[in-house]
Protein backbone atom coordinates (compact mmCIF):
# COMPACT_ATOMS: atom_id res chain seq x y z
CA UNK A 1 0.00 0.00 0.00
CA UNK A 2 3.01 1.92 0.78
CA UNK A 3 4.27 2.08 -2.65
CA UNK A 4 0.69 3.05 -4.12
CA UNK A 5 0.14 5.82 -2.26
CA UNK A 6 3.92 7.02 -3.28
CA UNK A 7 3.32 6.93 -6.64
CA UNK A 8 -0.15 8.58 -6.69
CA UNK A 9 1.21 11.48 -4.84
CA UNK A 10 4.25 12.11 -7.42
CA UNK A 11 1.96 10.83 -10.49
CA UNK A 12 1.41 14.17 -11.69
CA UNK A 13 5.60 14.91 -11.20
CA UNK A 14 6.46 12.07 -12.65
CA UNK A 15 4.14 12.68 -15.95
CA UNK A 16 5.52 16.34 -16.73
CA UNK A 17 9.45 15.17 -16.11
CA UNK A 18 8.96 12.56 -18.59
CA UNK A 19 7.44 15.09 -20.90
CA UNK A 20 10.58 17.55 -20.35
CA UNK A 21 8.26 20.16 -18.32
CA UNK A 22 9.75 20.70 -15.39
CA UNK A 23 9.32 24.58 -15.83
CA UNK A 24 5.32 23.37 -15.45
CA UNK A 25 6.17 22.44 -11.60
CA UNK A 26 5.63 24.33 -8.81
CA UNK A 27 7.28 22.13 -5.75
CA UNK A 28 5.43 23.74 -2.61
CA UNK A 29 5.74 22.36 -0.39
CA UNK A 30 8.76 19.63 -0.72
CA UNK A 31 7.15 16.83 -3.07
CA UNK A 32 3.88 18.30 -3.95
CA UNK A 33 2.36 19.80 -7.28
CA UNK A 34 -0.23 23.15 -6.79
CA UNK A 35 -2.84 22.05 -9.05
CA UNK A 36 -3.04 25.97 -10.13
CA UNK A 37 -0.20 26.30 -11.25
CA UNK A 38 0.24 22.74 -13.49
CA UNK A 39 -3.11 23.33 -15.60
CA UNK A 40 -3.38 26.81 -15.46
CA UNK A 41 -2.74 26.99 -19.45
CA UNK A 42 -4.27 24.72 -22.28
CA UNK A 43 -1.02 23.49 -23.29
CA UNK A 44 -0.28 21.70 -19.71
CA UNK A 45 -3.28 19.63 -20.49
CA UNK A 46 -1.99 19.19 -23.46
CA UNK A 47 1.62 18.16 -22.40
CA UNK A 48 -0.28 16.09 -19.36
CA UNK A 49 -1.54 13.94 -22.11
CA UNK A 50 1.37 13.42 -23.99
CA UNK A 51 2.81 12.66 -20.95
CA UNK A 52 0.39 9.60 -20.07
CA UNK A 53 1.25 8.31 -23.38
CA UNK A 54 5.13 8.64 -23.12
CA UNK A 55 5.06 6.91 -19.97
CA UNK A 56 3.28 4.23 -21.64
CA UNK A 57 6.12 4.28 -24.37
CA UNK A 58 8.93 3.35 -21.51
CA UNK A 59 10.79 -0.23 -21.99
CA UNK A 60 9.17 -1.25 -18.42
CA UNK A 61 5.58 -0.96 -20.04
CA UNK A 62 5.00 -1.41 -23.66
CA UNK A 63 8.25 -0.29 -24.93
CA UNK A 64 9.60 -3.43 -24.31
CA UNK A 65 7.82 -6.19 -20.98
CA UNK A 66 4.19 -5.81 -22.83
CA UNK A 67 5.16 -6.06 -26.30
CA UNK A 68 8.51 -8.01 -27.75
CA UNK A 69 9.88 -8.62 -23.95
CA UNK A 70 7.85 -10.27 -20.55
CA UNK A 71 5.25 -11.07 -22.16
CA UNK A 72 6.55 -12.51 -25.85
CA UNK A 73 8.41 -14.73 -23.91
CA UNK A 74 5.34 -16.07 -21.64
CA UNK A 75 3.58 -16.22 -25.19
CA UNK A 76 6.76 -19.15 -25.72
CA UNK A 77 7.55 -16.74 -29.10
CA UNK A 78 11.45 -17.41 -28.46
CA UNK A 79 14.33 -20.17 -27.77
CA UNK A 80 14.23 -20.08 -24.19
CA UNK A 81 17.83 -21.23 -24.37
CA UNK A 82 18.64 -17.62 -25.44
CA UNK A 83 17.20 -15.55 -22.93
CA UNK A 84 18.23 -16.85 -19.80
CA UNK A 85 20.23 -13.63 -18.59
CA UNK A 86 17.37 -11.64 -19.28
CA UNK A 87 14.66 -13.65 -18.43
CA UNK A 88 15.38 -16.40 -16.02
CA UNK A 89 12.75 -19.34 -16.12
CA UNK A 90 10.48 -16.62 -17.29
CA UNK A 91 9.68 -19.34 -20.59
CA UNK A 92 8.88 -21.70 -17.39
CA UNK A 93 6.54 -19.53 -15.72
CA UNK A 94 8.57 -19.10 -12.39
CA UNK A 95 7.32 -16.36 -10.95
CA UNK A 96 9.39 -16.22 -7.59
CA UNK A 97 12.88 -14.96 -8.85
CA UNK A 98 13.68 -11.99 -7.52
CA UNK A 99 14.60 -10.07 -10.81
CA UNK A 100 10.61 -11.28 -12.06
CA UNK A 101 9.18 -10.58 -9.10
CA UNK A 102 10.41 -6.90 -9.68
CA UNK A 103 9.68 -6.78 -13.26
CA UNK A 104 5.99 -7.48 -12.64
CA UNK A 105 6.00 -5.21 -9.56
CA UNK A 106 6.85 -2.86 -11.76
CA UNK A 107 4.05 -3.42 -14.32
CA UNK A 108 1.89 -2.83 -11.56
CA UNK A 109 2.62 0.36 -9.95
CA UNK A 110 3.64 1.91 -13.69
CA UNK A 111 0.32 1.06 -14.44
CA UNK A 112 -1.73 2.10 -11.44
CA UNK A 113 0.37 5.43 -11.69
CA UNK A 114 -0.40 5.99 -15.38
CA UNK A 115 -4.00 5.28 -14.63
CA UNK A 116 -3.60 7.93 -11.27
CA UNK A 117 -2.52 10.56 -14.19
CA UNK A 118 -5.51 10.06 -16.47
CA UNK A 119 -7.62 10.43 -13.25
CA UNK A 120 -5.75 13.63 -12.28
CA UNK A 121 -6.39 15.06 -16.13
CA UNK A 122 -9.85 14.54 -16.03
CA UNK A 123 -10.43 15.98 -12.72
CA UNK A 124 -9.34 18.91 -13.82
CA UNK A 125 -10.21 19.40 -17.65
CA UNK A 126 -13.94 18.52 -16.02
CA UNK A 127 -13.58 22.67 -14.18
CA UNK A 128 -12.96 23.97 -17.85
CA UNK A 129 -15.08 25.06 -20.42
CA UNK A 130 -14.58 25.08 -23.88
CA UNK A 131 -13.50 28.28 -24.37
CA UNK A 132 -10.53 27.74 -22.18
CA UNK A 133 -8.82 26.09 -25.37
CA UNK A 134 -7.63 27.36 -28.87
CA UNK A 135 -9.49 24.92 -30.55
CA UNK A 136 -12.89 25.40 -28.66
CA UNK A 137 -14.72 22.40 -27.12
CA UNK A 138 -13.40 19.99 -29.68
CA UNK A 139 -9.61 20.26 -27.94
CA UNK A 140 -11.56 19.49 -24.71
CA UNK A 141 -13.35 16.99 -25.48
CA UNK A 142 -10.79 15.66 -27.57
CA UNK A 143 -8.66 15.68 -24.55
CA UNK A 144 -10.62 14.33 -22.23
CA UNK A 145 -11.91 11.79 -24.10
CA UNK A 146 -8.00 10.55 -24.76
CA UNK A 147 -7.56 10.37 -21.17
CA UNK A 148 -10.53 8.00 -20.28
CA UNK A 149 -9.87 5.93 -23.17
CA UNK A 150 -6.38 5.24 -21.90
CA UNK A 151 -7.52 4.44 -18.27
CA UNK A 152 -9.86 1.99 -20.27
CA UNK A 153 -6.98 0.50 -22.18
CA UNK A 154 -4.51 0.58 -18.99
CA UNK A 155 -7.27 -0.96 -16.63
CA UNK A 156 -8.00 -3.34 -18.93
CA UNK A 157 -4.86 -4.88 -19.68
CA UNK A 158 -4.26 -4.84 -16.02
CA UNK A 159 -6.92 -7.47 -15.88
CA UNK A 160 -5.89 -9.58 -18.54
CA UNK A 161 -2.51 -9.62 -16.62
CA UNK A 162 -3.51 -10.09 -13.32
CA UNK A 163 -6.66 -11.82 -13.02
CA UNK A 164 -8.36 -15.37 -14.51
CA UNK A 165 -10.22 -14.56 -18.24
CA UNK A 166 -13.70 -14.62 -18.06
CA UNK A 167 -13.58 -17.60 -19.42
CA UNK A 168 -12.06 -19.37 -16.31
CA UNK A 169 -14.12 -17.18 -13.68
CA UNK A 170 -16.03 -13.77 -14.67
CA UNK A 171 -18.13 -13.76 -11.01
CA UNK A 172 -14.04 -13.11 -8.79
CA UNK A 173 -13.35 -10.06 -7.20
CA UNK A 174 -9.24 -9.43 -8.20
CA UNK A 175 -8.28 -5.37 -9.06
CA UNK A 176 -9.89 -2.32 -7.96
CA UNK A 177 -11.19 0.53 -10.95
CA UNK A 178 -9.96 3.86 -9.90
CA UNK A 179 -12.16 6.71 -11.33
CA UNK A 180 -10.65 9.67 -8.64
CA UNK A 181 -7.49 11.48 -8.12
CA UNK A 182 -6.72 11.12 -5.38
CA UNK A 183 -7.66 7.67 -4.32
CA UNK A 184 -6.13 5.67 -1.32
CA UNK A 185 -8.68 3.11 -1.81
CA UNK A 186 -10.87 1.09 -4.27
CA UNK A 187 -12.86 -2.30 -3.72
CA UNK A 188 -11.87 -4.75 -6.05
CA UNK A 189 -14.23 -5.49 -8.39
CA UNK A 190 -16.06 -9.18 -9.99
CA UNK A 191 -14.53 -8.75 -13.22
CA UNK A 192 -17.64 -8.85 -14.99
CA UNK A 193 -18.08 -5.85 -13.94
CA UNK A 194 -14.66 -4.43 -14.72
CA UNK A 195 -14.79 -4.72 -17.92
CA UNK A 196 -18.41 -3.07 -17.56
CA UNK A 197 -16.24 -0.25 -16.46
CA UNK A 198 -13.86 -0.42 -19.38
CA UNK A 199 -16.51 -0.20 -21.81
CA UNK A 200 -18.33 2.60 -20.07
CA UNK A 201 -15.12 4.40 -20.29
CA UNK A 202 -14.74 3.66 -24.02
CA UNK A 203 -17.94 4.33 -25.12
CA UNK A 204 -17.70 7.95 -23.43
CA UNK A 205 -13.88 8.61 -24.76
CA UNK A 206 -15.36 7.57 -28.37
CA UNK A 207 -18.49 10.02 -28.55
CA UNK A 208 -16.00 12.90 -27.06
CA UNK A 209 -12.83 12.03 -29.85
CA UNK A 210 -15.80 11.41 -32.35
CA UNK A 211 -16.56 15.06 -33.37
CA UNK A 212 -12.34 16.22 -33.96
CA UNK A 213 -11.79 12.83 -35.50
CA UNK A 214 -14.82 13.29 -37.87
CA UNK A 215 -14.35 17.33 -38.48
CA UNK A 216 -10.39 18.39 -38.33
CA UNK A 217 -9.12 15.27 -39.34
CA UNK A 218 -12.07 13.38 -41.37
CA UNK A 219 -12.03 9.55 -42.30
CA UNK A 220 -10.08 9.60 -44.96
CA UNK A 221 -7.18 10.70 -41.93
CA UNK A 222 -7.65 7.87 -40.44
CA UNK A 223 -7.76 5.57 -42.72
CA UNK A 224 -4.50 6.64 -44.45
CA UNK A 225 -0.97 5.66 -42.86
CA UNK A 226 0.70 8.67 -44.28
CA UNK A 227 -1.95 10.77 -41.72
CA UNK A 228 -1.70 8.77 -39.12
CA UNK A 229 1.80 8.48 -38.60
CA UNK A 230 3.30 11.56 -40.46
CA UNK A 231 3.20 15.06 -39.52
CA UNK A 232 0.61 16.43 -41.80
CA UNK A 233 0.37 20.14 -42.94
CA UNK A 234 -2.80 20.89 -41.27
CA UNK A 235 -3.06 24.33 -39.81
CA UNK A 236 -3.64 23.06 -35.68
CA UNK A 237 -0.17 22.48 -34.61
CA UNK A 238 2.03 19.48 -34.29
CA UNK A 239 -0.47 18.58 -30.88
CA UNK A 240 -2.90 17.25 -33.54
CA UNK A 241 -1.02 15.54 -36.09
CA UNK A 242 -0.58 11.47 -36.26
CA UNK A 243 -3.58 10.69 -34.42
CA UNK A 244 -2.27 7.12 -35.37
CA UNK A 245 -0.59 6.93 -32.16
CA UNK A 246 -2.92 8.71 -29.88
CA UNK A 247 -6.08 6.61 -29.15
CA UNK A 248 -8.17 8.14 -32.15
CA UNK A 249 -12.13 7.29 -32.99
CA UNK A 250 -11.15 4.37 -35.38
CA UNK A 251 -8.94 2.60 -32.04
CA UNK A 252 -11.62 3.36 -29.79
CA UNK A 253 -13.67 1.52 -31.33
CA UNK A 254 -11.59 -1.34 -32.59
CA UNK A 255 -10.20 -1.58 -28.60
CA UNK A 256 -14.13 -2.38 -27.79
CA UNK A 257 -14.46 -4.96 -29.85
CA UNK A 258 -11.30 -6.59 -28.13
CA UNK A 259 -13.02 -5.97 -24.55
CA UNK A 260 -15.75 -7.39 -25.76
CA UNK A 261 -14.55 -10.29 -27.14
CA UNK A 262 -12.37 -10.42 -23.90
CA UNK A 263 -15.69 -10.34 -21.63
CA UNK A 264 -17.52 -13.18 -24.02
CA UNK A 265 -20.06 -10.83 -25.75
CA UNK A 266 -19.27 -11.55 -29.20
CA UNK A 267 -22.65 -9.67 -30.82
CA UNK A 268 -21.23 -6.38 -29.56
CA UNK A 269 -17.15 -7.48 -30.45
CA UNK A 270 -18.60 -8.54 -33.88
CA UNK A 271 -20.42 -5.23 -33.87
CA UNK A 272 -18.02 -3.02 -33.15
CA UNK A 273 -15.29 -4.73 -35.73
CA UNK A 274 -17.59 -4.38 -38.82
CA UNK A 275 -18.06 -0.33 -37.49
CA UNK A 276 -14.29 -0.08 -37.88
CA UNK A 277 -14.29 -2.10 -41.40
CA UNK A 278 -17.47 -0.80 -42.95
CA UNK A 279 -16.08 3.34 -42.05
CA UNK A 280 -12.60 3.17 -42.35
CA UNK A 281 -11.03 0.68 -44.42
CA UNK A 282 -11.50 2.40 -47.58
CA UNK A 283 -13.59 5.13 -49.10
CA UNK A 284 -14.78 3.25 -51.82
CA UNK A 285 -15.41 -0.23 -52.28
CA UNK A 286 -15.97 -1.46 -49.06
CA UNK A 287 -14.78 -4.04 -47.52
CA UNK A 288 -13.03 -6.13 -50.36
CA UNK A 289 -11.05 -2.48 -50.70
CA UNK A 290 -8.35 -3.43 -48.10
CA UNK A 291 -6.55 -0.98 -46.51
CA UNK A 292 -3.81 -3.67 -45.54
CA UNK A 293 0.24 -3.77 -46.32
CA UNK A 294 0.51 -1.57 -49.25
CA UNK A 295 1.77 -2.77 -52.57
CA UNK A 296 5.53 -1.68 -51.61
CA UNK A 297 5.52 -3.00 -48.30
CA UNK A 298 4.98 -6.16 -49.02
CA UNK A 299 7.37 -6.41 -52.12
CA UNK A 300 10.13 -4.24 -50.46
CA UNK A 301 11.46 -7.60 -48.69
CA UNK A 302 13.74 -7.04 -45.47
CA UNK A 303 14.81 -4.31 -44.02
CA UNK A 304 12.21 -1.55 -44.26
CA UNK A 305 8.45 -1.61 -43.74
CA UNK A 306 9.20 -4.09 -40.75
CA UNK A 307 5.90 -3.78 -38.83
CA UNK A 308 3.21 -2.81 -41.28
CA UNK A 309 2.33 0.55 -40.10
CA UNK A 310 -0.58 0.65 -43.18
CA UNK A 311 -2.33 -1.63 -40.93
CA UNK A 312 -1.72 -0.50 -37.61
CA UNK A 313 -4.57 1.35 -35.90
CA UNK A 314 -3.37 2.66 -32.72
CA UNK A 315 0.40 2.51 -31.53
CA UNK A 316 2.61 3.89 -28.87
CA UNK A 317 6.04 5.56 -29.95
CA UNK A 318 9.28 5.91 -28.89
CA UNK A 319 12.09 7.39 -31.16
CA UNK A 320 14.99 5.84 -28.82
CA UNK A 321 12.87 2.28 -29.73
CA UNK A 322 15.38 0.59 -31.88
CA UNK A 323 18.42 1.87 -30.08
CA UNK A 324 17.14 0.71 -26.60
CA UNK A 325 16.20 -2.87 -28.61
CA UNK A 326 19.87 -3.40 -29.21
CA UNK A 327 20.88 -2.07 -26.21
CA UNK A 328 19.18 -4.79 -23.86
CA UNK A 329 20.26 -7.90 -26.64
CA UNK A 330 23.79 -6.54 -26.09
CA UNK A 331 23.85 -5.81 -22.30
CA UNK A 332 21.91 -8.94 -21.80
CA UNK A 333 23.81 -11.41 -24.23
CA UNK A 334 20.26 -12.30 -25.67
CA UNK A 335 19.64 -12.66 -29.04
CA UNK A 336 15.32 -13.46 -29.18
CA UNK A 337 15.68 -15.95 -31.54
CA UNK A 338 12.71 -17.19 -32.84
CA UNK A 339 11.14 -20.64 -31.74
CA UNK A 340 9.73 -21.71 -34.62
CA UNK A 341 9.67 -19.63 -37.44
CA UNK A 342 9.59 -21.69 -40.63
CA UNK A 343 6.97 -23.54 -38.96
CA UNK A 344 4.29 -20.97 -39.64
CA UNK A 345 5.09 -21.08 -43.14
CA UNK A 346 5.49 -24.40 -44.11
CA UNK A 347 2.37 -24.45 -45.81
CA UNK A 348 2.04 -20.61 -46.60
CA UNK A 349 5.46 -19.81 -48.11
CA UNK A 350 4.26 -17.62 -50.41
CA UNK A 351 2.98 -15.50 -47.10
CA UNK A 352 5.01 -11.62 -47.27
CA UNK A 353 5.02 -11.94 -43.78
CA UNK A 354 7.93 -14.16 -43.77
CA UNK A 355 10.11 -11.51 -44.83
CA UNK A 356 9.66 -9.99 -41.17
CA UNK A 357 12.45 -13.25 -40.28
CA UNK A 358 15.60 -13.61 -41.32
CA UNK A 359 17.86 -16.50 -40.82
CA UNK A 360 20.64 -16.35 -38.85
CA UNK A 361 23.96 -18.03 -39.68
CA UNK A 362 25.63 -18.36 -36.43
CA UNK A 363 22.75 -19.66 -34.44
CA UNK A 364 21.31 -21.43 -37.26
CA UNK A 365 17.93 -20.01 -36.09
CA UNK A 366 15.75 -17.12 -37.33
CA UNK A 367 15.65 -13.53 -35.76
CA UNK A 368 12.42 -10.89 -36.07
CA UNK A 369 13.48 -7.85 -37.94
CA UNK A 370 9.75 -6.20 -36.33
CA UNK A 371 11.78 -4.30 -33.64
CA UNK A 372 15.25 -3.39 -36.30
CA UNK A 373 15.92 0.07 -37.55
CA UNK A 374 17.97 -0.05 -41.44
CA UNK A 375 19.34 2.18 -42.99
CA UNK A 376 17.00 3.86 -46.05
CA UNK A 377 16.64 7.30 -47.43
CA UNK A 378 12.86 6.65 -48.09
CA UNK A 379 11.02 9.05 -46.24
CA UNK A 380 8.01 7.08 -45.18
CA UNK A 381 9.78 3.95 -43.60
CA UNK A 382 11.80 5.78 -41.03
CA UNK A 383 8.40 6.54 -38.58
CA UNK A 384 7.68 2.41 -39.09
CA UNK A 385 11.03 1.42 -36.99
CA UNK A 386 9.92 3.60 -33.96
CA UNK A 387 6.56 2.10 -33.58
CA UNK A 388 5.44 0.10 -30.87
CA UNK A 389 2.49 -1.46 -32.29
CA UNK A 390 -1.23 -1.77 -30.39
CA UNK A 391 -4.05 -2.44 -32.56
CA UNK A 392 -4.10 -3.80 -36.08
CA UNK A 393 -6.90 -4.14 -38.31
CA UNK A 394 -6.62 -7.84 -39.20
CA UNK A 395 -7.81 -8.34 -35.60
CA UNK A 396 -11.43 -7.08 -36.50
CA UNK A 397 -11.52 -10.04 -39.46
CA UNK A 398 -9.82 -12.26 -36.65
CA UNK A 399 -12.61 -11.38 -34.34
CA UNK A 400 -15.59 -11.54 -37.29
CA UNK A 401 -14.29 -14.92 -38.51
CA UNK A 402 -14.27 -16.26 -34.02
CA UNK A 403 -17.90 -14.63 -34.02
CA UNK A 404 -18.97 -16.15 -37.42
CA UNK A 405 -17.70 -19.54 -36.74
CA UNK A 406 -19.08 -19.84 -32.70
CA UNK A 407 -22.61 -19.24 -34.52
CA UNK A 408 -21.92 -21.95 -36.57
CA UNK A 409 -21.32 -19.79 -39.87
CA UNK A 410 -18.66 -21.78 -41.52
CA UNK A 411 -18.45 -20.14 -44.35
CA UNK A 412 -18.02 -15.93 -43.56
CA UNK A 413 -15.78 -17.35 -40.62
CA UNK A 414 -13.89 -18.91 -43.53
CA UNK A 415 -14.17 -15.79 -45.51
CA UNK A 416 -12.97 -13.50 -42.73
CA UNK A 417 -9.92 -15.21 -42.08
CA UNK A 418 -9.17 -15.56 -45.69
CA UNK A 419 -9.46 -11.87 -46.49
CA UNK A 420 -6.47 -11.33 -44.24
CA UNK A 421 -4.37 -14.20 -45.69
CA UNK A 422 -5.03 -12.76 -49.49
CA UNK A 423 -4.38 -9.21 -47.91
CA UNK A 424 -0.63 -10.45 -47.75
CA UNK A 425 -0.30 -12.93 -50.91
CA UNK A 426 -0.80 -16.29 -48.93
CA UNK A 427 -3.19 -17.61 -51.22
CA UNK A 428 -1.87 -21.12 -52.35
CA UNK A 429 -4.20 -22.38 -49.96
CA UNK A 430 -7.68 -22.07 -48.57
CA UNK A 431 -8.33 -22.51 -44.79
CA UNK A 432 -8.99 -25.42 -43.40
CA UNK A 433 -12.52 -25.03 -41.23
CA UNK A 434 -11.57 -28.72 -40.26
CA UNK A 435 -8.75 -27.20 -38.09
CA UNK A 436 -10.39 -23.50 -37.65
CA UNK A 437 -8.60 -22.76 -33.97
CA UNK A 438 -5.49 -24.27 -35.53
CA UNK A 439 -5.89 -21.93 -38.43
CA UNK A 440 -6.65 -18.85 -36.72
CA UNK A 441 -3.92 -19.41 -34.20
CA UNK A 442 -1.30 -19.64 -36.93
CA UNK A 443 -2.84 -16.22 -38.54
CA UNK A 444 -2.40 -14.56 -35.47
CA UNK A 445 1.24 -15.97 -34.70
CA UNK A 446 2.46 -14.41 -38.39
CA UNK A 447 0.14 -11.42 -37.73
CA UNK A 448 1.21 -10.44 -33.67
CA UNK A 449 4.64 -12.43 -33.09
CA UNK A 450 6.26 -10.35 -30.06
CA UNK A 451 3.58 -7.78 -30.33
CA UNK A 452 2.25 -8.75 -27.07
CA UNK A 453 -1.27 -9.90 -28.10
CA UNK A 454 -0.68 -13.78 -28.62
CA UNK A 455 -0.26 -14.38 -24.96
CA UNK A 456 -3.70 -12.93 -24.52
CA UNK A 457 -5.24 -14.70 -27.13
CA UNK A 458 -4.35 -17.77 -25.56
CA UNK A 459 -5.48 -16.73 -22.18
CA UNK A 460 -8.81 -15.73 -23.45
CA UNK A 461 -9.80 -18.85 -24.69
CA UNK A 462 -7.61 -20.78 -22.27
CA UNK A 463 -5.67 -22.96 -24.14
CA UNK A 464 -2.47 -24.82 -24.20
CA UNK A 465 0.25 -22.76 -26.07
CA UNK A 466 1.91 -24.64 -28.81
CA UNK A 467 4.78 -23.87 -30.94
CA UNK A 468 8.31 -25.63 -32.43
CA UNK A 469 6.91 -29.50 -31.39
CA UNK A 470 6.07 -28.01 -28.43
CA UNK A 471 2.71 -28.24 -26.05
CA UNK A 472 3.03 -25.82 -23.15
CA UNK A 473 -0.37 -26.37 -20.96
CA UNK A 474 -0.03 -22.99 -18.69
CA UNK A 475 -3.15 -23.43 -16.40
CA UNK A 476 -3.03 -20.62 -13.94
CA UNK A 477 0.45 -19.77 -14.62
CA UNK A 478 -1.87 -17.22 -17.22
CA UNK A 479 -2.25 -15.00 -14.07
CA UNK A 480 0.48 -12.65 -13.09
CA UNK A 481 1.00 -12.79 -9.24
CA UNK A 482 -0.08 -9.05 -7.68
CA UNK A 483 2.74 -7.61 -5.86
CA UNK A 484 2.21 -8.54 -2.00
CA UNK A 485 2.75 -5.37 -0.69
CA UNK A 486 -0.05 -3.79 -3.12
CA UNK A 487 -2.78 -6.59 -2.58
CA UNK A 488 -4.18 -5.05 0.64
CA UNK A 489 -7.64 -4.12 -0.85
Amino acid sequence: MNKIKYYIILATITLFTLNGCGNWLDVSPKNQVTDEKLFDDYSGFRNALNGIYRELSQQSLYGRELSWGLISVLAQDYDADRLNKAYPEVATYNYDLADTKKMIDNLWIQMYNAIANCNKLIEEIQKKDGTFFPLGKAEKDLIEGEALALRAFIHFDLLRLFAPSPKVNATGTYLPYFTTYPSKYEPKQKTSDFLQLVIGDLLKAKDLVAYFDSTHVTETGLYSATWRYTPQNINLGRFFHSRGIRLNYMAIHGLLARVYMYAGDETNAEKEARFVLEHFVASEGGEDALRFATTSELTSGKGLHTKYKSEIMFALYDDKLTDLYDEFKTTNNTRFALKAWTDFFTEDGDDSRKNLGEYNYETGLYNLLKWQSFDTEVPDVTPNFNLIPVLRLSEMYYIISECRYNTSDATNAQLYLQKVRDAYKADNRTVDMNRYQKELTLEMKKEYLTEGQLFFFYKRLNISIENGGETVNVGNKFILPIPEKEDVF
